[in-house]
């Protein structure tokens, strides 16, 4: 009966132990992770490409009003006075070189900008007995220019492309300005000057070169630009 008794008392405590056993096994399992939810993104609208500005939108513009108004007398037209030693040619009187209207170019640096208005255009020669310079005779007339409250706008030729784009137009005006014509050849010197009044616009376009050739071209028109 003891052995019984005690045979049952083991039974039971193995059995208690076993469930124990099971319920530590249980609990140092650690439980599976939780799944990582992926963090919301927000879909970036993509960037737009800059838009490419158009040639004609590109093109530098000139601006006649940034330059000074200028009230001083003008004297007689075409208003230019040759420095000492230089003068017009004796061939073409004022009024032999001067169109009432014409349509002609000038060059601003930037574009060929087309003037219509009265225009003079001349040879200038030396003086019996002086020697030409071409620095002499260039700042003189810079000078002329500047007493008048005129300023330089460019003082250099335009470029290959320039002339080709405007090449239809241009062979009409040489063949009809011949005197200036080499200021419109782009690979000659040549020089814009800009005598801006209230109410128009007065340019000089100067050719002068190492050889004693030397031209002049005055053109007015209205206040543009």
């Amino acid at each position: 009966m003891m052995l019984k008794r005690s045979m049952l008392a083991l039974s039971v405590a193995a059995i208690v132990l076993l469930g124990c056993k099971k319920k530590e096994d249980t609990q140092s399992t650690p439980a599976p992770a939780a799944e990582a939810t992926a963090p919301a993104t927000t879909a970036e609208a993509p960037v737009a490409a800059p838009v490419a500005a158009s040639p004609t939108a590109a093109a530098a513009h000139f601006d006649l009003k940034a330059f000074p108004i200028s009230d001083k007398p003008l004297g007689e037209w075409p208003y230019l006075q040759m420095p000492a030693g230089y003068h017009l040619d004796g061939n073409d009187s004022i009024a032999a070189g001067t169109k009432d209207l014409a349509r002609v170019p000038v060059w601003t640096g930037q574009s060929l900008l087309w003037v219509e208005g009265k225009t003079f255009e001349s040879d200038i020669r030396t003086d019996e007995g002086k020697t030409f310079s071409k620095f002499e005779l260039y700042k003189g007339i810079e000078n002329a220019i500047t007493a008048l409250g005129g300023q330089r706008v460019v003082d250099k030729p335009f470029d290959e492309k320039t002339a080709e784009t405007n090449e239809a137009a241009m062979k009409s005006f040489l063949k009809e300005f011949g005197k200036i014509d080499d200021a419109y050849r782009y690979y000659n010197d040549a020089s814009t000057f800009l005598i801006r009044r209230a109410d128009k616009a007065i340019w000089v376009v100067t050719s002068v070169d190492e050889n004693g050739n030397a031209a002049v071209m005055v053109a007015e028109g209205p206040i543009s630009g």
